[in-house]
């Protein structure tokens, strides 16, 4: 079963993807902060991150860059704040290549889509 790693502050939005993902046959593993989620991604080896870029003391470009360091893992970031691709710009130089961006609100049909286009269907 292919796995996703969920790393969302907002308890509702980490239930609401975690439920959505996981009734379309993934399995499910979710972090509250940065440094949990980093922590989550090294013991639990999942397939994909689903990484807000708004988290408590480690922001998700952070987070997206340290788990690529590990190894090469699909990454979708996702923000309300950050509504293009630019704020990522001084990440990206430094070697961040998240797969894709999401701007919330978004519906599920495209977080679907997105996921199942990097990691194939559950």
């Amino acid at each position: 079963m292919k796995k996703i790693l969920v790393i969302e502050d907002d308890p509702l939005n980490r239930e609401i993807l975690s439920d959505y993902l996981g009734a379309n046959g993934y399995e499910m593993v979710t972090a509250a902060t940065g440094p949990e989620g980093l922590e989550c991604f090294h013991q639990t080896d999942p397939d994909l991150l689903l990484i807000d870029i708004q988290l408590p003391r480690k922001n998700g470009f952070e987070v997206c860059f340290e788990a690529k360091q590990s190894r090469d893992v699909p990454v979708l970031l996702m923000s309300a704040v950050y509504t293009d691709t630019e704020h990522a710009k001084p990440y990206a130089e430094r070697g961040l290549k998240a797969e894709g961006y999401l701007v919330k609100p978004f519906g599920m049909a495209e977080l679907l889509a997105q996921v199942q286009s990097l990691i194939g269907q559950a």
